[in-house]
């Protein structure tokens, strides 16, 4: 943690906060890995629809 402090990786304040709860913070990584791969399949689903389309 310390050489993500220092190379600016991360703020004082998120490294409290992954020391204070840091099941919280993987929850959270979690549901914004869930959330991007959600746009990734929508973004390519709908090329698919675009190509059908033409």
């Amino acid at each position: 943690m310390a050489a993500a402090l220092s190379v600016g990786l991360l703020t004082d304040r998120t490294a409290r906060a992954i020391a204070a709860d840091p099941q919280a913070v993987i929850r959270g990584a979690q549901e914004l890995q869930a959330l991007v791969w959600e746009i990734m399949q929508a973004k390519h689903d709908g090329e698919g629809q675009k190509m059908t389309a033409a």
